[in-house]
Parts: C-alpha cells; structure tokens; sequence
C-alpha cells in the first residue's frame, strides 16, 4: 500500500488532500512521503513567519516559543534537503535520496535531465547549508559551539528554492514514469490562520481587560 499524500493523478476528478495511490514503484511513493512531509514544514515555516504582519501577534503571545519553533524548523528544513542530497549508499547502506532516484533502472531514458537537475540542487546546496549539515545539524563541531566558527546565513528564499527544486525533481519522475502529475501544496497547514486568528482576538481580550482595570483605577488614583 502505498502513503497517503496531498495530491492528484493526471485526469483524476479528486482533488482533495489524502488522495492514496498505489504503489506503482515503491521506491519512488516513499520518496514521494519525504516530498509531502518537506513541503508541510516549509508550508508550516511560510505561512508562520513569512509575512512580517505576524510577529506582533507571535512577539505577544510567547515571543521566545514562536522564535525557538521558527529556528527547529528551520534546522529540520535544512536537514531533510541535506538528506536528499546523499549519495545513492553511505557507509555501504543504501539511501532514499534524489541520486537514488536517478539511478533507477527505469530513469535511463531521461537521466541526463535528472543528473542536470541534481547538480543544480547540489551547487546551491554546497554554498551554505552543507556546511551547516557538517558543523551543526549532524555534529556539534567544536570550534562551531565554542563561537570562533561563524556559519554561513542562509537566506529563506534559499531554502525554499531547494524544496522548489527537489519537489520538481521528483514530479518530473512521476510525469516521465507514471503519467501522473502531484501537487504536495496540502491543506494540512491551513491550522496556522487560525491558529493566529484566535491568537490575535486573545489579546483583544486581554488589551479589553486591561482597559477595563485600567479605567476601573484612574478614579481612584485622581480621588
């Protein structure tokens, strides 16, 4: 069986989000997992902190919790791309990673197109967040812990360019292999408006209730 995931075949009329599809090449539908689950994260990070008119609600409503979620998923992000970028084995222990992928049996017809879209995965990925996976996110470098060794920044667009990138890799292998085109955007995430809409009438009621106080002492302290 295969997972569940946001998504459509071509001519499908369901256009709903836990469609289940069949396990045409097992390999290729738990790739397609790890495509749906980074795409969720980076939904989850875009819709949080992407548009500046959020921090107000986030900064009052537990500035230090939304700051420590918005750096874990950013670490998550950097190393889930990290682990599509693995070689096909590693310590002679075979990988679920874009380089297996192109290394399919079935992939040799269009591989050249593949191997083009790896390496440009590969070179912006090796400018910055590798090193971040080596010093950081896989170890605890000493000289990186201790401060006199400064990661590189990581611009967001950067980050989402990779997920762009791998989630058209893999939908290229579903249209060259199965006919089929997937779309990983899920609505799984759509709790963050409303989580920030209840956020934002939480502190209606409490600037309310401040007022309130506020105006119930102001006679006293002028008496």
């Amino acid at each position: 069986m295969g997972p569940f995931f946001c998504g459509r075949r071509t001519g499908s009329k369901n256009l709903g989000c836990l469609v289940l599809l069949t396990a045409i090449n097992p390999t290729l539908e738990a790739m397609n997992q790890l495509v749906l689950e980074l795409n969720v994260r980076w939904q989850m990070f875009d819709e949080l902190y992407s548009d500046a008119k959020n921090y107000a609600v986030l900064n009052r409503t537990g500035a230090n919790f939304w700051a420590t979620l918005e750096n874990l998923l950013i670490d998550d992000l950097m190393l889930s791309i990290s682990r599509f970028l693995d070689p096909p084995k590693s310590m002679g222990q075979a990988n679920c990673s874009l380089a297996a992928m192109a290394a399919l049996p079935e992939t040799d017809p269009f591989r050249s197109d593949l191997q083009t879209r790896l390496n440009t995965l590969v070179t912006i990925w090796s400018k910055g967040i590798q090193n971040w996976r080596h010093k950081k996110l896989s170890h605890s470098d000493m000289a990186t812990v201790l401060g006199t060794n400064t990661l590189p920044d990581i611009p967001f667009a950067e980050i989402k360019t990779l997920v762009d990138e791998i989630t058209a890799f893999v939908r290229e292998m579903e249209h060259r292999l199965n006919h089929r085109d997937i779309s990983y955007q899920c609505s799984i995430t759509g709790w963050v408006p409303q989580v920030l809409k209840y956020l934002t009438l939480g502190i209606q009621k409490k600037d309310e209730a401040l007022r309130t106080l506020s105006d119930r002492i102001r006679p006293v302290e002028e008496t």
